[in-house]
């Protein structure tokens, strides 16, 4: 999905182009499902007005959410009009990363973040919106529409100025526009030195699954991926996939031929690993649960980041984690199918890598996209 308005969706019955979005919008997420939910086109400034403030007055109602406020001012100067009102929700316990055009002050910190944007009147992260997935799912957002001159200036109520958008309360647009903003906010926010603990600290959603890739413990750098996914995981109450990297081989199956059908597998607990013996995976998944973390395992039976994403996208999982060295393989490695270019291109889920010094970087969609941490 491009977050945008492309010239395929100009049409004469609507010029902006707005409809032509909500259009490819439908089409990408009802993915032959039921239509888009809760959902509404608004085109007055003043009912959007009307609908940011109800929505700022229930989050605060709500009280301290670990789910963030994502709000688009389209520029700095917006963003100043609503200081009072956002310094009021943020000591509410409300967790806000705004968006706009243009650097903000050092002295302004009343948000936890400020994306800086370049200027772009068509791109979805650069328009007013207000996104959060509690204290329930809800999207607005509000193209404007006016004179590109005006684009940012003046109120709803300034002479000129229009706007187009929707409201929606259906969790496969929300999660989606999450996402989005996600990726312009790795790539737009500052590249500050953290280590695994402080950038999930900073990552603005939630993980309630996450894979953890694995080995048979010969590798100190999976040992240090799940010491670090450990954290992860008591941190989010999240679930852990296990993907054991030691258990492919094109040689030998690690399923008896009676238990493993493609179409219909699953992740093993322990006690189904010992069966299979794989004492040090079962081992693993025990000392998850000790921290009362809910794990299981896959064993994956075939090379490559295809494969991950594959697994990734059948558990639904939030997250996938491994060490750099994955991402940096030698000449079999990358003939398997392990290079960064291939997992991009294979996945939207966050990949979370870090190095042997314990530095992090998470990298979403493409090479664009990263944020590097030391």
């Amino acid at each position: 999905m491009e977050w945008t308005i492309l010239n395929s969706d100009l049409t004469t019955e609507d010029p902006t182009g707005v409809e032509g979005f909500i259009k490819r919008m439908d089409a990408e997420y009802r993915a032959g499902g039921v239509p888009i939910e809760g959902f509404r086109i608004v085109k007055s400034g003043m009912e959007m007005f009307n609908i940011t403030r109800q929505i700022e007055a229930d989050k605060v109602l709500a009280g301290p959410s670990k789910a963030t406020l994502y709000v688009g001012f389209q520029n700095v100067d917006k963003f100043v009009n609503e200081y009072k009102r956002y310094t009021d929700i943020t000591e509410s316990g409300i967790n806000v990363v705004g968006f706009g055009e243009g650097n903000v002050a050092g002295e302004i910190d009343v948000i936890s973040q400020w994306v800086a944007l370049s200027e772009d009147h068509k791109a979805f992260e650069n328009q007013w919106y207000l996104i959060s997935t509690e204290p329930e799912p809800f999207i607005f957002i509000g193209w404007e529409t006016s004179d590109s001159s005006q684009f940012g200036l003046g109120g709803v109520s300034t002479p000129g100025k229009e706007f187009k958008g929707f409201i929606s309360d259906d969790l496969r647009i929300v999660n989606a526009a999450i996402a989005h903003l996600e990726r312009v906010r790795i790539q737009n926010g500052p590249k500050v030195a953290m280590n695994v603990e402080q950038l999930t600290d900073n990552l603005g959603f939630s993980v309630n699954k996450v894979m953890v890739l694995t080995d048979d413990g010969r590798n100190k750098n999976f040992l240090q991926i799940r010491e670090e996914s450990l954290s992860l995981a008591s941190k989010f109450n999240a679930e852990v996939v296990s993907y054991d990297t030691s258990a492919i081989s094109y040689l030998v199956n690690p399923y008896p031929s009676e238990m493993y059908e493609k179409e219909n597998s699953k992740p093993l607990d322990g006690a189904e690993l010992l069966t299979l013996g794989r004492q040090y995976l079962s081992d693993q998944i025990e000392e998850y649960k000790s921290h009362g973390i809910a794990a299981k395992a896959v064993l994956p039976t075939e090379h490559g980041f295809g494969h991950v994403s594959e697994w990734a996208e059948q558990e639904g999982v939030d997250m996938i984690m491994m060490p750099a060295s994955m991402i940096k393989p030698g000449l079999v490695g990358r003939l398997q199918g392990y290079n960064l270019s291939n997992l991009l291109s294979s996945t939207d889920k966050p990949v979370l890598v870090v190095d042997k010094s314990g530095a992090a970087k998470i990298l979403i969609n493409d090479l664009a996209a990263q944020t590097s941490v030391t």
